[in-house]
């Protein structure tokens, strides 16, 4: 289990290219060459830490020395950088055996063609020739890898080099994480079904079993200290409707403790909770709706229903948002052309960190358990853009990583006591529609705020699977 709410910095191999062959036609060219790739690293440790040989990379042996290097340091991404022109096969056996997310960044010295070009300057500044050479072959092995084309002092660079650094920061936070599921899949939906061994090989990702057992001799080892204080500091920092009963909001404030305890003991990074085993339980009674809010605003994407599919795909949002939540289409607004969006009562706290004031804590308007209800959230939801993924498994065992831009509108939420919202799409809800069915999409979704859609294809190139926007 990682610390969720920093982000996981990325290692960089680092190769600055070139071709020793050319040094004895070219000898001037070594010490600039050497030159520009100091410049170039310098420029990447902005983006996170540089591994290098500190040298060029400009035959096979080098190559090989520099690969050994990376397998050391386990390095996330391999930035090869056309300092001057370089050949393919320099390089290729030593990607192929250390296989990393690959940058060919086609660069050089000057920004433009300098006016007293000749042949020996232009000899320096053709690092370019050298790139088709490498995607060549990296299309041909599918190879995940990015080209990027500027030099280092332009923005354009700097938001590609951003976008990739950010999706190989989600591929580090998915691949060997924990994806804990309390109960079972909700009896019907079997449209978020999947393959968990297809999961943890493509995305690295497991799925771990919490047996009701475990859940309720965590929830039996919170002593009534402990919950009372945590009830209380739940109503010192939100608004608490007045009609809860008995011991039924303290019932809830163990929950969440029983729930933080589970998540710590068996280190899981997302969670997704089958919540009728909790409210019909005769010893634990209300629904853990608070507690998993305040799971997510600790940086533990949780779902409903067992759906682990979009649990991955909230803790990949999450990755990159720093505040990603789980949703549904609930109601069409025909008349507005949008849609109304909620689920059963969470949401992700850390969104109000700096407004609690939106936030009430209620008694659930629907589910009564052995204990009374529990307590739910309502939150008027701020508007803005956002970003809504859904990952599904496909017929033949193929992931789908569906994409949808969407903005939330000012507008209040319905009162039904549970949080819910409204959207609007780039296209008219009945035609969004048809196209998020003919992909095959499940019911839920995981959705952060902000346009993290060239982040998601970045990372479906480097999980290698199917990117499909809506």
């Amino acid at each position: 289990m990682q610390d969720q709410k920093k982000s996981v910095p990325v290692k960089i191999g680092y190769m600055p290219l070139a071709h020793s062959t050319y040094w004895k036609f070219f000898p001037k060219h070594e010490n600039p060459a050497m030159d520009l790739a100091k410049k170039l690293a310098e420029y990447l440790s902005g983006f996170g830490t540089v591994v290098e040989t500190g040298r060029l990379i400009d035959c096979v042996n080098r190559a090989k020395e520099a690969r050994l290097l990376f397998q050391a340091e386990d390095v996330d991404l391999v930035v090869l950088a056309t300092v001057t022109y370089s050949t393919p096969d320099d390089v290729m056996l030593d990607l192929k055996r250390f296989s990393r997310p690959t940058v060919v960044w086609n660069t050089q010295k000057s920004v433009k063609i300098p006016p007293d070009l000749d042949f020996d300057k232009w000899m320096f500044e053709h690092g370019i020739t050298g790139v088709p050479g490498i995607t060549n072959l990296l299309e041909r092995e599918k190879m995940p890898y990015f080209l990027v084309s500027g030099h280092y002092t332009d923005g354009s660079v700097k938001r590609s080099l951003d976008i990739i650094i950010k999706a190989v920061s989600a591929f580090k936070r998915a691949w060997g994480s924990k994806l804990g599921m309390i109960g079972h899949l909700y009896p019907g939906m079997i449209d978020f079904g999947y393959d968990p061994t297809v999961m943890f090989t493509t995305f690295g990702a497991a799925t771990r079993p919490v047996p009701e057992s475990a859940v309720l001799q965590a929830y039996k080892d919170v002593d009534e200290k402990q919950a009372v204080s945590m009830a209380e500091k739940l109503q010192d920092k939100y608004k608490k409707a007045d009609d809860f009963e008995g011991e039924e909001f303290i019932r809830s404030a163990r929950n969440a403790l029983a729930l933080k305890h589970i998540v710590k003991e068996q280190e899981l990074d997302a969670v997704s909770v089958y919540c009728q085993s909790m409210w019909q339980h005769t010893e634990m009674g209300v629904v853990p709706c608070v507690g998993m809010s305040l799971l997510m605003q600790d940086g533990v994407f949780c779902s409903c229903e067992g759906d682990v599919p979009t649990t991955l795909a909230g803790l990949i949002l999450e990755s990159m948002s720093g505040a990603a939540f789980f949703t549904e289409i609930w109601c069409n607004d025909f008349e507005h052309d949008q849609f109304m969006m909620g689920h059963s009562g969470t949401m992700n706290l850390g969104l109000f960190e700096g407004n609690t004031e939106a936030v009430k804590l209620v008694r659930h308007p629907w589910w009564t358990g052995c204990f009374g209800r529990g307590a739910c959230l309502e939150v008027k939801m701020p508007p803005g853009e956002g970003t809504m993924l859904s990952l599904c498994q496909v017929q033949g065992g193929e992931w789908r990583m569906i994409v949808s831009k969407v903005n939330v509108v000012e507008r209040d939420p319905v009162p039904l006591g549970v949080p819910n919202f409204f959207v609007k799409l780039e296209k008219p809800i009945g035609r969004y529609l048809e196209d998020l069915a003919a992909l095959g999409a499940a019911h839920h979704f995981s959705m952060a705020y902000g346009d993290w859609t060239a982040h998601l294809k970045a990372l479906s190139r480097i999980f290698q699977v199917e990117y499909s926007p809506v």
